[in-house]
Parts: structure tokens; sequence; C-alpha cells
């Protein structure tokens, strides 16, 4: 989403203006307010009040109100997002800039009050606003070089208003549907030429056309027209962050649309693996170092001053004079390009993802008839001991002109070093000054975790750098995550990226000689004391692979582990993979002590029955997860037969 609008409230003995104190309304919690019983009330008051004043009040308040702990509901109410989005077509244009501020501010409390903000009908004026943008062919913005080449009130408006829209597109549909039939997509183009509209416009503009090109065909139709315009922004000089992120965006919007990507796929993977090459992490440790040790309250600025420097003021004196104190500072510009360079390179890893998954699709849909033709053959598990061989696809998915382009710019090399973890010292710094950098980095190296997890699914082994490189990664991701990760998403992200890495080493298993009774039990622990659902099954189905390649003691561990861990699962698809992880054990090797001395025929029996129940009463909630949970539950069955076979005539007194 787009991040909110910051608003810094001066507070001063003097007043020019003669207008209410934002700040001072809010301390205040307008409680005073004879006739309203709320600060919200108050607001509302304001708002329908007929002087322009009042109304710019009003919303620089509810802007303001924004940033603190607020009381959507009290805003729901008293109406007030209607009320207020009524105002983006007003006639003076100082109310349409504070309207378009606020609302943009209000879009990212919550994707639940965006689709609230659509249902109050702000879509009408903010499109009825953006056209009137679109269809004035004449308007170009104006830049103050005095004032850091801040825009005029009108232009900063119109960059208000889409990123307001971005934010409504990208949390619900509706929005998404409006937004196709306004007819302002064929307009919106021109906005990315930078020269004349600025780097900001252009940025927001390719923001909210990147959302809104993703798996929407309509857009499709329309973009397919302005590929010239699209790809010159693949070549611009990057002389900024600013730049590289206009860049990235440029490709993610080609990458969504299939006939602009076929024509320019090269220049798009090009201009990925230059997002990819700027150094991060460098680049944070520069913004580190300005940043204060002390942790930064989310509170409005406040300014006081002697009122005697300001007697002889004039009105236009005193709004230049704020509008200066409102540049954002040395250290705001720099976490400001920091913050664009880590979307650029999410946004890079992104692409990668959705080329090298459209390749993959292309492929299955092209198979479709082979595969239905032999999915009854597929859909069980005879536990072949040949299997094992043929379950690992060493193959790449990706065409030949992808491929080679992923190992001539070692694109899997840059996305590894965008996985890694900070220095911990900088990270501290982060989390204690600058949570929405922090929030950023996260997203980035979750984007190139996710990236790696699929090129692990479409790439060969040897492609990907062979068995010795693979095991590398999987051994740092280890450590990583052992070390303590408490995001959960980007845990999600380093497991699974493990799991995928771990099934290219199954035909490997001399890399995992030194593997020891501590390191399995490391792994045990993190299933353990794992409550997210998704990670233990990445867990489970490493586990799985791990009893493929490890001597019996330790497939002893595992499979009793595995075992246990199922006969107290309440998710019925991670018991699912846990189960056919262990199952897979058995493709190589019947360990028959192993399943004499755990006793699995009564303890399969018993899960065979309990999978039967969970599957009969979460059938409804598993959704498209359902015919690959009851396909292992046919095979448990199968499992369960399987095992009283191999003990009927088994005689462990006779085991050497």
């Amino acid at each position: 989403m787009g991040k909110a609008k910051k608003l810094k409230v001066h507070r001063h003995k003097t007043n020019p203006t003669g207008l209410m104190d934002v700040n001072e309304m809010i301390e205040q919690g307008l409680a005073s307010n004879e006739k309203s019983g709320t600060p919200v009330e108050a607001i509302v008051e304001q708002l329908e009040s007929a002087v322009t004043e009042e109304k710019i009040c009003g919303l620089q308040s509810l802007a303001t109100i924004c940033q603190r702990e607020i009381n959507v509901n009290e805003l729901v109410e008293n109406n007030v997002i209607r009320i207020a989005s009524s105002l983006l077509v007003d006639p003076d244009k100082s109310v349409r800039h504070a309207t378009a501020g606020a609302l943009r501010n209000l879009s990212v409390v919550s994707v639940e009050l965006c689709e609230f903000m659509v249902d109050q009908d702000v879509l009408t004026p903010l499109l009825a606003l953006l056209i009137r943008y679109s269809s004035n062919g004449q308007w170009t913005p104006t830049f103050d070089k005095n004032m850091q080449n801040q825009m005029d009130e009108h232009s900063d408006t119109f960059l208000q208003a889409v990123h307001l829209l971005w934010n409504l597109c990208e949390s619900t549909s509706d929005a998404l549907n409006a937004f196709n039939q306004s007819q302002l997509l064929e307009n919106f183009v021109t906005f990315l030429n930078y020269n004349v509209y600025g780097q900001e416009i252009a940025i927001a503009v390719a923001q909210c056309l990147l959302v809104v090109s993703e798996d929407n065909a309509s857009s499709w139709r329309v973009l397919a027209n302005h590929g010239l315009e699209l790809s010159s922004l693949l070549t611009i000089d990057i002389t900024d962050n600013s730049s590289l992120m206009l860049r990235a965006l440029a490709a993610g919007i080609i990458g969504n649309v299939p006939v602009l990507l076929s024509s320019y796929t090269s220049q798009v993977l090009i201009c990925v693996s230059k997002a990819l090459e700027a150094n991060h992490r460098s680049a944070l440790g520069n913004l580190t170092s300005m940043l204060p040790l002390e942790p930064q309250k989310d509170i409005v600025d406040l300014e006081v001053t002697d009122d005697v420097a300001f007697d002889d003021e004039t009105e236009a004196q005193s709004h230049q004079r704020r509008r200066k104190a409102d540049l954002p500072s040395e250290g705001e510009l720099e976490v400001r390009s920091v913050g664009r360079l880590l979307q650029a390179q999410r946004i890079a890893a992104e692409i990668l993802t959705n080329i090298c998954s459209s390749d993959d699709d292309w492929q299955s849909e092209g198979n479709e008839h082979d595969e239905n033709a032999e999915s009854d053959a597929e859909c069980v598990y005879d536990y072949d001991k040949n299997a094992l061989n043929e379950s690992v696809e060493n193959t790449d998915k990706v065409s030949v002109e992808v491929l080679e382009a992923i190992k001539s710019l070692a694109l899997v090399e840059k996305l590894w070093q965008k996985a890694q973890p900070l220095a911990e010292n900088v990270y501290q710094i982060l989390v204690e000054s600058e949570q929405d950098t922090l929030k950023k980095l996260d997203a980035m190296r979750i984007s190139a975790m996710l990236c790696l997890h699929n090129l692990c699914n479409n790439l060969s082994t040897e492609d990907l750098g062979g068995p010795a490189a693979v095991y590398n990664v999987w051994i740092d991701l280890g450590q990583q995550v052992f070390q303590g990760q408490r995001n959960e998403k980007l845990l999600e992200a380093s497991t699974s990226l493990m799991r995928a890495a771990l099934e290219h080493l199954r035909k490997s298993p001399e890399l995992f000689q030194q593997m020891t009774e501590n390191d399995l039990q490391l792994m045990l622990n993190g299933v353990t004391g794992c409550e997210d659902a998704e990670i233990r099954a990445n867990w489970l189905r490493m586990l799985g692979i791990l009893g493929c390649l490890l001597p019996e003691a330790h497939v002893k561990t595992i499979i009793d582990f595995v075992l246990n861990t199922c006969a107290n699962e309440a998710d019925v698809w991670v018991l699912a993979e846990a189960l056919d992880s262990m199952m897979d054990i058995f493709a190589d090797n019947d360990w028959h002590s192993i399943m004499h001395e755990l006793g699995m025929i009564a303890k399969c029996q018993q899960l065979d029955r309990t999978m039967r129940e969970k599957l009969k009463r979460d059938k409804r909630q598993l959704g498209d997860r359902f015919p690959a949970v009851s396909t292992v539950r046919t095979n448990l069955s199968r499992f369960c037969k399987y095992l009283e076979t191999e003990l009927k005539n088994y005689k462990p007194n006779m085991e050497s």
C-alpha cells in the first residue's frame, strides 16, 4: 500500500492565518467543544461548514488523527468518510488538496477500512477528480527549486489522489472494477513521463498501474498499445534510487501483460538484474549511521517559537515559512531513498518469480491432456522401491531464453545476497528507530526467498550451482532460522526455501554424513515449538526427505517423532504432509526393525482412523487442498496393509 502522507503540525504563539491549530485541537481532544461530544463529531461539523478555512481545519484534524490510535467505529458511525470524500470535488483547490491527503492517510490504516471507503462511495468523487486531470491536456506540474523541487498544490493533489486510488485498488476488487470502467488507464500512461510530471508522480502512477495490471485482462488490452512508452522506462539512466524504482515498476507492469512480456523478456530480465545489483546492506548501514539511537515515538511534531519574530509577518510569508518547515530533513530524504531501493529489489524478485511461474504454467497447460490421463495412476503410491529415483525431476522447466538470462546475469547468486540477514547492530537500530524501513527490508528478503524457492522448483540442480552449492544454501538457511527469527512470514519463506533446496539433494546422501543427533534435534525442536501450520508442514516435509538420506539410527528418531507429532496434530493438512513425508521414507528401504520396534502397525491404523474423521470434519475448510489430502488418506490405508504384509514373516530375534 502507499505510505501515508506525513503531516508536520507547528504551533506558534501567534497565528497569522487565524486558523485553529490542528495539533492543539487534537491535544485538547475537542472535548471542550460546546456543540460536539467527541473529536470526530467536531471534525464532522467543520467538514460540513460553509467556510473554507473550517473545512481545511477539519481535514487536517482527520489526517492527523490517522497517525494515532483511532476509533474506526466512530468514524463509521459519524459518516465522516462519505462527508469528507465529497470534498474531493470542492470548488476550492486547497480543500481538494487537504481532502486527498487525509483520505490517503485513512486508506493505509487497514484493508477493511479501504473496503468501507469503497462502500461509502469514495470512488465516485475520486475518479471524477482524476478525470479532470486526465482530460486537461494542458496541465503540467510546476516545481519550486527553492523548496526541494516541491510541486505546486494542484499537482500534489493529483499525487495524493493517485496514492489513494492505488491503495483502494490493491485492497478491493470493487475499486479495480470501477477503475476499469472509468477509462482512466489510457491517460494514466501519459503521467509516466517523469521529464514532464516529475519522478514522484511517475512513480505513484507506475505503482498504481502495477497493481491494476496484475491478473487484469481489461488493463492488458489497453497497456498492450503502450509498449514503447513502458519499454523506454527500462533504459532510463539510474541516477538515484527513485530512477531505479521507476525502472523496476515499468518492468513489473510489462511483466504483468503477457503480450508485452513476450516482446521485452530480455530487457525486463536485464532490468531485474540491475535492480538486484545495488548494495542494500551498504545503503542501510549508511542510513542507520544517520538515525538517532533513541527510538522515535509516532507523535505529531511541535515547533515552539518566539512570537516576536513574526509580529510583522504577512500571511504569504507565514505560508512560505511553514512550507519550508514542513520540508523533509536530510535523514527523512535518505529514509525515502533507501525505502525505494528496497521496494525496487522486492519488485525485481517478484517479476522473476512471475516470469518463471508463467513459463511453468504454460508448459503445464500444454501437457494438460497427458497429465489428466495419468492422474489415476499417480493418485496413490504403491511404495515401489524404484519410485525414489523418479520423485525429483532434474530438468529445467523454464524457456531457454529465461534460463540463459538467469545464468548469465547470475540472478540466483544476486537473489541469495538479498535474502541474507543484516548485521545485528544495523538491524537493532532499524528496530528501534525505523520500523517502516525494516518492514520494507523484510518484504524484500521474503520476496527474494520465495523467488529462489520458485527457481528451485523450476531449475535443475546443476543450473542452481550443483548439489554442493544447494547444500550450502540449505545449511546457511538453517543457521539463520535457528538464530531466533521472530518474523513468521520470513520464517515461512526461509523454511519453504530450505524444503525446496532439500528436494534437490535426494540423490546426494554423502553430503549429510556429518549430520549429528544434535543437528537433527534442532529440527525436531523447530516443529515442536512452531504454531504456524505452513512452517510446521515445511519442517515435517524436510524430516521426511532427511529420512531418505540418513543412517538407520537417525531414521528411527525421525519416524518416531513424526508418528508422535501426527497423533497430536490438529490441522488435517499438516497431518497429511507429515504422513506423506513419512511414507516416502519407506520407498527406498523397508526398515523392518524400525517398523517392529516402534509398533508402527497399530499407530498407523489409529492415524488412519483419525485422518478419516478429520478429513470428513474439515472437508469444506480444505478448499483446493482437499484432493491432495484425500490422496494421502488413501495412501495411508494402503501403507497400513503394506506394514502388515512386511511384518507378517518378520522375526526380530533372527536379526544380526
